[in-house]
This record gives structure tokens, sequence and C-alpha cells, in this order.
């Protein structure tokens, strides 16, 4: 939640970074009646059980006192930058996510490398060396497809990992099948 709440005052602030404070009401309410992906709904909905309710467009002139009509002014403008700000930000994310991902298809019978991190798993055994051993280890033969982006994998008995990887995870072996397979550390 922090890292969302951040994302928004940098979205809503990112001209004068040092004028936050007075927008944290307009970033509270714009983090409680945006729909979360896990859930499916808003923190609103969750806890009152009902939609948020939406503010309405302030018509410029419409309210006798200045001090209201400049208030509300300067509200929708904000919304409305808000909203810009945002919409580049997700497109900014989007487009740097998308140079690190890499769709990998393998097919059943193939060898894949797998790659490991000694230093993070307790059921390897541990090197002393972390930064300098493997980072892939086989090949070994995918067995089955698990899901959308997962395979089971033919690891040697002794192995005390579990044999199902994320795609991101593997490396495709090329060239003929290997005679001999390295044992996992």
């Amino acid at each position: 939640m922090n890292r969302t709440v951040e994302q928004y005052l940098r979205a809503f602030v990112h001209a004068k970074p040092s004028q936050w404070a007075p927008l944290l009401p307009w970033v509270e309410y714009h983090y409680n009646t945006s729909v979360h992906t896990a859930s499916g709904f808003t923190p609103f909905q969750v806890i009152y059980g009902k939609s948020p309710p939406t503010i309405p467009s302030y018509i410029t002139g419409s309210s006798p006192v200045d001090a209201c009509d400049a208030v509300l002014t300067s509200r929708d403008e904000l919304m409305r930058l808000l909203r810009k700000n945002l919409t580049k930000a997700q497109v900014q994310m989007k487009v740097a996510a998308d140079k690190h991902r890499r769709d990998v298809e393998f097919a059943i019978g193939s060898w894949a490398y797998v790659k490991l991190q000694p230093y993070r798993q307790t059921s390897l055994s541990g090197e002393k060396y972390h930064k300098l051993s493997k980072r892939y280890y086989g090949p070994y033969l995918i067995l089955a497809k698990v899901g959308a982006v997962a395979y089971k994998l033919s690891l040697p008995p002794q192995s005390r990992i579990h044999n199902v990887f994320h795609c991101s995870l593997l490396k495709p072996h090329k060239g003929p099948p290997p005679a001999v397979v390295d044992q996992l550390p």
C-alpha cells in the first residue's frame, strides 16, 4: 500500500514535490475508490459494502463564494492532472516491464536448464561462494506443462527441490540431448 500511495503522490505533485501534504486527502480518496485487482473491489466497497460516492464535476462560477469557487475549480484541475499523470505512469511502467518479459514455450520432451539460486533456497546444499556458483543446472527433460507458464522437469531422484518451475527460470538447451546430466547442488 505504501508504494501505491507513494506512486499516487508522485503523480499528484510531480511538478511541485514539496507541496504533497495538502494533497494527501485526495490521494487517500483516490486509493480508496480505485478497484484493486486482487479483490476486484474498491477498499470503500470492502469496508462499507456499497460503491463509493462520486465527486461531481464543478461548473466554474456556479458558487457565489469566491473562495469556494477557487477551491472547487482547483480540485477539478487537480483531479484531471492526476488522471493524466497516472495514465502516463501506467504506460511507462508497462513499457519498462515488457522490455524484460519474454514469451517462452517449451515442447514436452525437450531439454531445458534450470536457474537456481542456492543462497536463497535452503533446500539446496550450501556452497561457500554463492556469487561464483553456477546459475543454471541441467539440462533436464521436460515432462509436462503445468498451467500456462510452468513446466514439470525430470530431476535426479536425490534432488530435494520441487520439480515444477516457472518458464522464466528455464533456459532452452540447444543441440543434441546430453549423455550426462548435471547434479543439483
